[in-house]
């Protein structure tokens, strides 16, 4: 098979396959290079329907009656291609010399293959396409249905949990044992002593009985009973001291891959770009790194070593069994394929229920972890009340799962309990008739008795292992789906240093989509010249804060690129890059420290004389000092024990202390009074002089200063040039916004005054 079969293969998976293996064999020589399914037809009823796209042409396909209806449509012809979107739907329109030649609506569980598409044939349109060149999915797209055994993927798993292995998922934790093989090699040794010297225990009770107290003999042998009562003090005396080692071994190896795990996972997550954090409830992350690295922790601990002990203890205590009465032994085995078949049957009803119950819990950590920064809010509004109902029905959800999993093991032990039961009471009937009649001795049935307790207790333990496998693979599954995430923002092996920049901006041809569906940004050309101020406004959701976002390469663009002194910002290295540019938020983020700590936040090894400095140029050091324990005063989480003005003054004396080449200012003065507004422009003032800075305001007011101000409306740049020229132009956006700002403070001062 060529490569260009199998990527017409890969593009038509997602199609039925009666109609993928009636276009493989019809278009051979004009293989598909897209294809999306639609499900609606004109009046909004279901439908089959498939979209295919080829070199030439695209394909539309309706099931009807078993078969399908086909309609085809040459490439070259189309003018347009226009993706709507509607509420739970869409629609896919195909333009013909300006009208429109067809049309395709979908649900939204086949909008990103059909945005796809589109992305596709609008490219073609516009001759920016390559006839080979094939659309891929983006990577962060989440599948809804296994490309293994076509289920669907449930909302609370990244894969299929029918498909996922627990060998497999469990065996990845030994890499991160491997750094510490021999403190385990050391613990499963002591472990395996201690199986040996418990299956000694019993055999030196046979001939204590036998022997010994003369039950088999008529004399008893007191010598012996001391000297083997020794040793069996002895074998005690080694199983403690190795029950008491090996737990210590394994505790403490746990504790290391733990604190591995949570290291390496906070590690990755802080490698994730921005549009995985989007997609995914903090509290489910939260959940991941504490509660499931917690779960392994146990499992290593614990689990994995008393499964071996119990495992050796079954086949040996078996064997010793065989040996002892061969007959006995039979009647000891025949609960054990009803134990066995209970344990599998409970296990896949256990493994199902684990993960959703995770999935309740993350629900309800998500609860809790957006409640708690918005607390300010939750009590101006006084919805305490709604919010302690909002907890409660998550709580009320993690509390029915955990009520279902409870009914079921506690219905599991005690039908395991009575098969062995069942096993005890024939071996005290049979061994005791056989000692009773002289068959078997005394100390025969006391040994077998003691090893038939090992027997079945190994059984018991090994069920409940079950249950803490399958709590521990759906742990370590969670962990690595974030592991195995890869960054959608990264630098290149080859990656260029960032030495001091001039700082010259550059777009080209820009275009940017969050979902893959809804364009933000469309070819926006723009550029702005090392040292330059320029300012960025528009109606809300023109796509300036994504522009920033595109420049700080906290996502990478869809089309086009962005240079930094004519170099593309994803040749640069990340962490360097961003370095060397500052931001200013709307809503500064503060940290739970000291005001020193949060001012050196970018510089951590700046000295107190520069954190002074900067804080000084800031407009901050008077109201610092003010404070008690001035610049050691520990503020707040997230900064609620300061004013917005305070927040803001030592936000800017952040980024003064950073030193950046290029500067963003994000709304930075739109939410504070006029007073802390001329301290913060005063200080911005200080900032902005010798670097190249974007800012953005809906304060117009504040981009006076720009020596250019750049207009953006539905992600298109519509306005270009100053202030005054903006403002002078009729019918213009800017001198729109402008009169609106005037009226809107007009009616302010009268109602004021």
């Amino acid at each position: 098979m060529t490569d260009g079969q199998k990527k017409a293969d890969d593009v038509l998976s997602p199609l039925p396959e009666a109609l993928a293996a009636k276009l493989r064999a019809a278009n051979g020589d004009e293989p598909a290079q897209a294809a999306a399914r639609y499900d609606l037809d004109g009046a909004g009823r279901y439908l089959d329907g498939c979209l295919v796209l080829t070199d030439r042409r695209i394909g539309s396909f309706v099931r009807r009656d078993g078969a399908w209806d086909e309609q085809w449509l040459a490439t070259e012809r189309l003018g347009g291609a226009v993706l709507i979107e509607g509420l739970g739907m869409g629609l896919l329109r195909l333009l013909v010399d300006g009208a429109v030649a067809a049309e395709y609506r979908f649900s939204q569980r086949h909008a990103k293959e059909v945005a796809r598409l589109q992305r596709r044939l609008e490219r073609r349109i516009e001759k920016k396409e390559e006839a080979d060149s094939p659309d891929e999915p983006r990577g962060d797209e989440k599948k809804v249905r296994c490309d293994k055994c076509q289920r669907v993927i449930p909302p609370w798993s990244e894969m299929c949990p029918a498909c996922l292995s627990r060998r497999k998922v469990l065996s990845r934790l030994l890499d991160f044992v491997k750094p510490y093989k021999w403190q385990a090699v050391t613990g499963f040794v002591l472990a395996v002593l201690f199986t040996l010297a418990g299956l000694l225990r019993p055999g030196l009770v046979k001939p204590m009985f036998d022997r010994g107290l003369g039950t088999a003999t008529g004399r008893p042998d007191y010598r012996l009973l001391l000297i083997l009562v020794a040793q069996l003090a002895g074998l005690m005396v080694f199983q403690s001291l190795a029950s008491a080692v090996r737990q210590r071994l394994m505790a403490v190896l746990a504790a290391r891959v733990g604190r591995d795990i949570r290291l390496r996972t906070y590690e990755h997550l802080h490698k994730l770009s921005l549009s995985f954090f989007s997609k995914k409830p903090t509290g489910s992350l939260v959940t991941r790194i504490t509660n499931d690295s917690d779960r392994i922790w146990d499992f290593v601990a614990f689990t994995v070593i008393e499964s071996v002990i119990s495992t050796l203890t079954v086949l040996g205590v078996a064997v010793a069994m065989i040996v002892l009465d061969w007959r006995l032994a039979c009647i000891v085995l025949l609960p054990v394929p009803l134990m066995l078949l209970l344990t599998v049957v409970f296990h896949r009803k256990l493994h199902g229920g684990f993960d959703r119950l995770f999935h309740r819990w993350s629900m309800m950590t998500a609860v809790v972890a957006d409640a708690l920064p918005g607390v300010r809010v939750i009590k101006a509004f006084s919805q305490e009340k709604r919010e302690v109902d909002r907890f409660g029905v998550k709580n009320s959800d993690v509390y029915a799962g955990e009520i279902g999993m409870i009914s079921l093991w506690t219905l599991f032990e005690p039908v395991v309990q009575f098969c062995t039961h069942i096993g005890t009471l024939l071996v005290w009937i049979v061994g005791g008739w056989w000692a009773v009649t002289g068959r078997m001795t005394p100390g025969t049935l006391m040994a077998y008795m003691m090893y038939m307790g090992m027997f079945y207790g190994p059984i018991h333990m090994i069920a409940h292992i079950d249950r803490m496998l399958n709590r521990a693979a759906a742990s370590v599954q969670r962990i690595f789906e974030v592991l195995d995430t890869e960054p959608g923002i990264y630098s290149k092996s080859a990656a260029r240093p960032v030495g001091e920049l001039a700082g010259d901006i550059e777009l080209r041809d820009v275009t940017f989509s969050y979902d893959g569906i809804r364009k933000v940004l469309r070819n926006v050309s723009l550029s702005v010249k090392a040292g330059e101020m320029i300012g960025l406004a528009g109606p809300s959701g023109g796509g300036k804060t994504t522009m920033v976002n595109l420049i700080c390469r906290f996502y990478d663009v869809l089309e086009g690129s962005i240079r930094i002194d004519g170099v593309d910002v994803r040749d640069y290295n990340v962490e360097a890059l961003r370095h060397r540019i500052g931001v200013v938020l709307q809503e500064p983020f503060l940290f739970h420290g000291t005001v020193a700590a949060n001012v050196a936040y970018g510089n951590p090894d700046a000295t107190i004389g520069q954190i002074i400095a900067a804080s000084k140029a800031a407009n901050a050091h008077d109201f610092i000092v003010g404070f008690p324990d001035g610049y050691d005063t520990v503020i707040g989480e997230r900064g609620h024990t300061l004013s917005g003005g305070e927040r803001q003054r030592i936000s800017i004396a952040r980024a003064i202390l950073n030193n950046p080449r290029i500067l963003i200012l994000d709304e930075a003065t739109s939410s504070v009074d006029t007073e802390t507004e001329k301290l913060i422009q005063q200080a911005l003032d200080r900032l902005i002089a010798n670097r190249t800075t974007i800012a953005i305001a809906h304060r117009l007011s504040t981009l006076r200063k720009a020596n250019r101000l750049v207009i953006l409306d539905k992600g298109r740049v519509v306005e270009e040039g100053t202030h005054e020229e903006l403002a002078a132009k009729d019918g213009g956006i800017y001198a729109k916004l402008l009169r609106m700002q005037s009226e809107t403070q007009s009616i302010i001062a009268v109602g004021s005054g």
